[in-house]
């Protein structure tokens, strides 16, 4: 967040009316630029597939399970995403520059081992009324998202805002239009489409990622050493999105 600062300042430093609309216009599109997309594009899918998908009442239920999937993953993430920032500005900060790729490739393995285990032990129980298949979906659904909030804040670190906001345009471009695509065979099509899209969106950052730092090994678990992780960016990153998901919680 405090490289964002420093890009609103240099706009802002221009003292005129078209440089404070640049600076508005950038904070809005860096901060929500990826929620605005992710949510558009779900509407999107739900407004122009309401006459093909028969009963109707099947979109409803697609829109139903991407929002559970969408408020999970981030609140189980949370406690990661601040904490594992952290991390990589340290290793930055004393120039070594090649544990971060390896150490994100750790993250990201313990985030899926983790999202795919809770995804068997209670996704699947949860939604036991609906198709195998849609359920594997749905697995593999809320796998993608895990992994996609932690690359994403790291990203954020890096500064590397307009990309971030590019990928998530390029992600769901790919996914409403398989979704639109697949959309006759039901629910399942429609799950489709959002998890395909979401692989592109996720394969693009970690290529981002790995062309910014070329690493010398594949996987490391630095992050789990004692002292690497800062316990209170755990509790403020669970608890923010605990806050932030809270009433919504208490309306459903």
């Amino acid at each position: 967040m405090a490289g964002i600062g420093f890009e609103l300042r240099k706009l802002l430093r221009k003292d005129t009316l078209s440089g404070l609309l640049q600076a508005y216009a950038f904070a809005g599109i860096i901060g929500s630029g990826p929620w605005i997309l992710s949510i558009v594009g779900i509407l999107a899918i739900g407004l122009l597939s309401h006459a093909v998908v028969v009963p109707s009442f099947l979109v409803t239920q697609f829109q139903t399970s991407v929002t559970y999937l969408i408020t999970i993953s981030l609140v189980l993430t949370g406690g990661l995403q601040l904490a594992f920032t952290r991390f990589v500005s340290d290793r930055l900060f004393e120039h070594s520059d090649d544990s971060v790729v390896p150490n994100l490739n750790g993250i990201l393995l313990m985030v899926l081992s983790g999202a795919a285990v809770f995804s068997m032990s209670s996704l699947f129980a949860v939604f036991s009324d609906l198709g195998v298949i849609y359920r594997l979906l749905l697995m593999a659904g809320f796998m993608l998202l895990c992994a996609i909030w932690i690359i994403t804040i790291f990203l954020s670190g890096m500064r590397r805002y307009q990309a971030i906001v590019a990928l998530f345009a390029l992600g769901y471009s790919i996914t409403v239009a398989l979704a639109l695509l697949l959309r006759p065979l039901g629910l399942e099509g429609l799950m489709a489409g959002f998890v395909i899209g979401h692989c592109v969106l996720l394969a693009g950052m970690w290529l981002l990622v790995v062309r910014d730092f070329r690493p010398q090994r594949f996987i490391a678990f630095d992050f789990l050493k004692p002292g690497a992780l800062y316990p209170s960016l755990i509790i403020i990153g669970l608890c923010y999105n605990l806050g932030l998901w809270a009433d919504k919680l208490i309306f459903w």
